[in-house]
């Protein structure tokens, strides 16, 4: 996550896949060609049975979640649990009351895994719906720049970002 938030914006925020690397959220600038600047957070991970007094700690970063225009949710592609993680993060964004926010799903990783290339899918109605790509490579980044400004043509706007 915090890997795709520094390739996204140029910034050097600490990566690092372990429990608790950051958890701070940290906001940047994001210009994306013909629009407004948006403003990207990196936020703290979703951890699953995380001790209730740990949750305490986070809510108030979860809830500033609430106030998003566009969640992106980053999933780890090759986590052989991912839809399970995935839905411990639909369920924590529904007790906080942030579960009607749009999301895009990003899957990262994709160097991880065996012939899967970038892409982007679209819904029924046609809007962008999951991306993907590789933090690590930069390959799909292109698409998440595209999904972003299809997104937010002209507005400056607050995009969230959760795993």
């Amino acid at each position: 996550k915090s890997t795709l938030f520094n390739r996204m914006t140029a910034s050097d925020v600490y990566a690092d896949n372990r429990l608790f690397a950051t958890l701070d959220p940290t906001l940047r600038r994001l210009r994306l060609a013909d629009t407004e600047p948006l403003i990207l957070a990196d936020t703290v991970g979703f951890i699953r049975q995380l001790p209730h007094d740990l949750v305490e700690s986070f809510s108030s970063t979860l809830e500033e979640t609430r106030d998003a225009s566009l969640l992106l949710h980053v999933v780890d592609a090759a986590a052989v649990d991912r839809d399970e993680l995935m839905k411990h993060v639909d369920d924590v964004l529904q007790q906080i009351g942030a579960d009607e926010l749009p999301q895009l799903i990003i899957y990262n990783k994709i160097d991880r895994l065996e012939n899967v290339q970038p892409k982007l899918e679209r819904d029924q109605q046609g809007k962008i719906c999951r991306i993907w790509l590789s933090a690590h490579t930069g390959e799909g980044l292109d698409l998440l720049r595209l999904a972003l400004q299809e997104y937010f043509p002209e507005q400056l706007s607050a995009i969230e970002s959760v795993n």
